[in-house]
């Protein structure tokens, strides 16, 4: 019975100090066979209920340590509710000049957050579209594996 106590705390305490109320909106998606492929374009859709609120866009990446390059490039198409279209591109530094890789890693894999765009972002409530498509000059970039957004209010 006091295991079963423990048990129910210890995941009450996990949830509530794991979760980040500033957080509108996260998604990541896998990348098949940590092959990005030139073609595949990674799609998200969030609903915004707060215009009038500021909101911070981030970009997230997850690779292997084997991945070849320092940084990556981004195609970023944006639709708002109303049906205006932006085109953006991004280059997201993953590693320093000396190699070491940003990001966050466990093993042989790292995450980077990157802040994208920052400041009043969503003039409109709704749902809004993203398509993330990687523009580098290789066809396909190995040891990519995971590409993903992250929409977080600003507090004030």
């Amino acid at each position: 019975m006091k295991i079963r106590n423990f048990i129910f705390v210890f995941s009450a305490i996990v949830t509530l100090v794991g979760c980040d109320s500033s957080t509108v909106f996260e998604e990541n998606l896998r990348i098949k066979n940590a092959a990005w492929e030139r073609n595949e374009t990674a799609f998200f859709e969030f609903e915004i209920k707060d215009s009038t609120a500021i909101y911070d866009l981030y970009l997230n990446f997850r690779h292997g340590g084997d991945y070849p390059y320092q940084n990556i490039y981004l195609f970023i198409k944006s639709k708002s509710p109303s049906g205006q279209i932006a085109r953006d591109t991004a280059q997201m530094i993953l590693a320093n000049n000396k190699g070491r890789w940003m990001g966050k890693g466990i093993g042989d894999i790292f995450d980077y957050q990157f802040r994208f765009k920052r400041g009043p972002l969503f003039p409109e409530n709704g749902k809004y579209y993203f398509e993330i498509e990687q523009a580098m000059r290789e066809e396909v970039l190995d040891n990519v594996t995971d590409i993903g957004i992250a929409v977080k209010k600003v507090n004030e």
